[in-house]
C-alpha cells in the first residue's frame, strides 16, 4: 500500500513538456486528476489548471498555454489506466464541456469515503484522518485565471491529487474489508456517462434572487431591469455577477427605486465604487422598470399543489424508517444509502414484484441489496416486518 508523496511538482506550459507528460501517463496503470476553475472570479468558466500525479510524480497542465489537450482525453479514456478523483462529477463535466473529454475506469475517493461511513469526507478530512497530514485550503477560491501563480497556488493545486494514490489504497482496502467495494464501482461506473449539460437561458433568473417572492409586481419589474443590466455588464468585464454588484444590493436598489444617482448612496450593500462606477446605469434601469406598462408586469406564479395522497406519504414515511434503520445498522450516511428522490420515487411507483421495483430509474442495483428487495416490498405494503 503506497504511503503519500511530497515531491516538488513539474508545471508544464509547453508543447514539448506536454508530449513527454503524456507519453509517461501512456505507460501508467492508474492517474489521479483534478482540474481548477474559476467560476468565483469570472462570467465565462473555464479549466485554467489541471493537476495529474503518477507514480512519478506530479504535473500542473496550463490549459492556456497547451492549444491541443487532446492527448490527456485519450488517456483519461483508456480502459486499462484507473483515473482517481475526489468529488468526480464537476471535474468530469467542466473537462467534458471544454474540451468534450470523458473518462473511463474512474475512482472517486470521496464516493468511496462515503461507503466507508466516513463522518467526513472532504480531502482535507480524509487526509487528515488517514495520512495526518494537514492541508491549507486558504487558496480553495483563488483567481486560478490569473498568471503567473504563485508558488503557494502551485503547492495547493499540487496538494489536490499528489495524495489521492495513497487515499485510493487505504479507502479500497476499508471497501473489500466490509464488502462494499461492488458498491462504489456501480456509482463509480456511472460517472463514466457524465457530460456537461449547456444551461438554458432563463428570463425568470431574477425571481430565484433570495427575496424576490416578497416583492410586489413593479418592484419586480425593477428587479428583472437591474437583473439584466449586471449580466449583460458581468459578460461584458467576464466577472462573476456577484462581483459586480450582490443580490442584496440588487434587491434593496428594487425595492427604493431611486430615480436618481445621489439615492444610492448609503444603500445597504452597495459601495460607493459601485455607485461611481454604474450608478448611471443603475438608475437607467430603475427607470426602464418603472416605465413597465401595469398589464405587462411580473409576477411569480405559485405551484400548483398536487392532490394530497395520504397513501403515498404513509409508503414514503415507512420507506424513510426502513433506510434510517438499516443506514444506522451499516453505519452509512441515510443520504448516501438512499436519497429522499429515490424513495419518492419508489413510493410513487408502489411496485409489487421485484420485476416492478428494478424498473425504476432511480434505484441502483447495491440499494436494492443493501435495503433487501423483500424487505422493501414488506415494507411498502406496510406489513410488521417492514
Amino acid at each position: 500500500m503506497r504511503e503519500p508523496t511530497q515531491d516538488p511538482p513539474q508545471f508544464v506550459a509547453h508543447p514539448a513538456g506536454f508530449v513527454r507528460l503524456v507519453e509517461r501517463l501512456s505507460r501508467q496503470t492508474q492517474i489521479a486528476l483534478d482540474t481548477e476553475a474559476a467560476s468565483f472570479h469570472r462570467y465565462v468558466d473555464r479549466v485554467y489548471l489541471i493537476q495529474v500525479t503518477d507514480d512519478e510524480g506530479t504535473a500542473l497542465v496550463d490549459p492556456l498555454a497547451i492549444d491541443d489537450l487532446s492527448p490527456l482525453g485519450r488517456i483519461l479514456a483508456d480502459p486499462g489506466i484507473e483515473i482517481v478523483l475526489h468529488d468526480a462529477d464537476y471535474d468530469l463535466r467542466i473537462l467534458n464541456r471544454d474540451y468534450g473529454f470523458s473518462a473511463r475506469n474512474v475512482f472517486d475517493t470521496r464516493v468511496a469515503a462515503q461507503f466507508a461511513g466516513e463522518p467526513a469526507v472532504g480531502l482535507g478530512a480524509l487526509l487528515e484522518r488517514y495520512f495526518s497530514i494537514t492541508i491549507d485550503k486558504k487558496l480553495q477560491r483563488a483567481d486560478w485565471s490569473r498568471r503567473p501563480l504563485t508558488s503557494d497556488m502551485i503547492d495547493y493545486a499540487a496538494d489536490d491529487t499528489r495524495y489521492l494514490p495513497a487515499l485510493r489504497d487505504r479507502l479500497k482496502a476499508e471497501l473489500e474489508l466490509i464488502g462494499r467495494l461492488d458498491w462504489a464501482r456501480e456509482e463509480f461506473k456511472l460517472l463514466e456517462h457524465l457530460r456537461w449539460t449547456q444551461p438554458v437561458s432563463d428570463e425568470l433568473a431574477f425571481t430565484r434572487i433570495k427575496g424576490a417572492k416578497s416583492l410586489p409586481p413593479r418592484s419586480l419589474a425593477i428587479l428583472r431591469e437591474l437583473h439584466v443590466w449586471r449580466e449583460s455588464t458581468a459578460k461584458t468585464l467576464d466577472r462573476a455577477p456577484f462581483r459586480v454588484l450582490a443580490n442584496s444590493a440588487l434587491l434593496t436598489v428594487a425595492r427604493i427605486a431611486p430615480r436618481d444617482v445621489s439615492r444610492l448612496k448609503g444603500i445597504a450593500g452597495l459601495p460607493a465604487s459601485a455607485v461611481e462606477r454604474y450608478g448611471t446605469a443603475i438608475v437607467d434601469a430603475v427607470i426602464r422598470g418603472l416605465g413597465v406598462p401595469r398589464k405587462e408586469l411580473p409576477t411569480i406564479e405559485r405551484p400548483t399543489r398536487r392532490e394530497h395522497d395520504r397513501e403515498y406519504d404513509r409508503r414514503l414515511e415507512r420507506l424513510k424508517g426502513l433506510r434510517n434503520n438499516r443506514a444506522k445498522d451499516i453505519r452509512m450516511d441515510p443520504g448516501m444509502l438512499c436519497p429522499n428522490g429515490t424513495l419518492q420515487a419508489i413510493a410513487h411507483a408502489a411496485p409489487k414484484t421485484e420485476k416492478q421495483l428494478a424498473r425504476i430509474r432511480e434505484l441502483r442495483e447495491w440499494q436494492m441489496k443493501a435495503l433487501d428487495v423483500p424487505t422493501i416490498l414488506s415494507t411498502l405494503r406496510g406489513e410488521d416486518g417492514g
